[in-house]
């Protein structure tokens, strides 16, 4: 693990429908903290075609877990400690503004 992310679990496939484990394929994206494309064909699996899909990821840095969800056609960034979502982004700015 060169860039000290272990991912615990990851799930591939469209909402109430057939979703496929993809840990091991998704931390070899991890082990060189590679940001990657969400798809069946860097994910080598289609597992509800004709759907769209999401990959759900939950992994841990340097001691803190992460959970994070990137829609089929995204790219999927690994977060390090320190940085932020979106969301949490969002509601430190709204925080600032009252």
């Amino acid at each position: 693990m060169a860039q000290g992310i272990r991912v615990e679990s990851a799930y591939y496939g469209a909402p109430n429908r057939i979703g496929v484990d993809v840990t091991r394929r998704v931390q070899r994206f991890a082990d060189y903290g590679e940001p990657f494309r969400v798809g069946n064909d860097t994910l080598r699996i289609d597992p509800s075609p004709n759907h769209p899909k999401a990959l759900v990821v939950i992994y841990e840095v340097k001691g803190r877990r992460i959970s994070d969800s990137v829609r089929e056609g995204d790219v999927f960034y690994f977060r390090t400690v320190g940085e932020s979502s979106g969301a949490e982004d969002r509601k430190a700015a709204k925080k600032k503004k009252m």
